[in-house]
């Protein structure tokens, strides 16, 4: 299985593409300034809007590990997505995109999103509502399979990777026994790379939280 990384070098992209040449995997990674996040990569440096179809025919999977950042047009996230369907529509291609926690329902009432809460940092705000605006086009595809993985509330960058982490299907946040709704980098990645080689999943929005 080869599978195409976007942000390769970036705090997820470099753990996916470790995890999955650790795993056997190919990994062809896209980077858009930087170097190589792992020797055994093969390394296009382009960045995702300037990617094409051409670019990833010979990849069974895409995992995308886009982010604009905190400075950028939040509105680069919704346009993240159609480039994700531009790509990958009518293709047999598993997209498998990371979303943000903001985007799900804040429990299984439904009634309000994580984003739209006064708790949700306002400088995230609008990141996750064009996120959610993102996943709600890949929603409307009717011949692309594709999973958004969300993380949990708390993003944890400096945890360590446990492989024991938890998976939410019905569009809200999870917490685990302590009450946290929190996940670390290394186990998304891992759940990233598992669904990429089990086929799972397949036009979802899932969140993902350390046990």
């Amino acid at each position: 299985m080869k599978i195409a990384v976007v942000g390769a070098n970036g705090n997820l992209g470099a753990r996916v593409t470790k995890q999955a040449l650790d795993r056997g995997l190919q990994v062809k990674g896209f980077i858009y300034n930087g170097e190589s996040p792992d020797a055994r990569a093969e390394i296009v440096k382009k960045s995702l809007f300037d990617m094409t179809k051409e670019d990833i025919e010979d990849c069974d999977v895409m995992i995308s590990a886009y982010g604009s950042g905190f400075k950028a047009d939040p509105a680069l996230n919704r346009q993240a997505f159609l480039k994700y369907i531009e790509l990958n529509d009518n293709t047999p291609r598993h997209l498998i995109a990371v979303g943000g926690a903001g985007s799900l329902f804040t429990d299984e009432t439904h009634t309000a999103y994580v984003y739209e809460t006064p708790e949700h940092p306002d400088f995230l705000r609008e990141i996750s509502k064009n996120i959610k605006l993102g996943i709600d086009e890949l929603k409307k595809t009717e011949h692309m399979n594709w999973t958004v993985v969300c993380p949990s509330s708390f993003f944890d960058g400096e945890g360590p990777w446990t492989k024991n982490y938890q998976i939410g299907t019905e569009g809200h946040l999870i917490y685990n026994d302590a009450g946290e709704s929190r996940v670390t980098y290394d186990d998304l990645a891992m759940a990233m790379v598992d669904i990429a080689r089990d086929n799972t999943y397949n036009k979802m929005q899932i969140t993902v939280g350390t046990k």
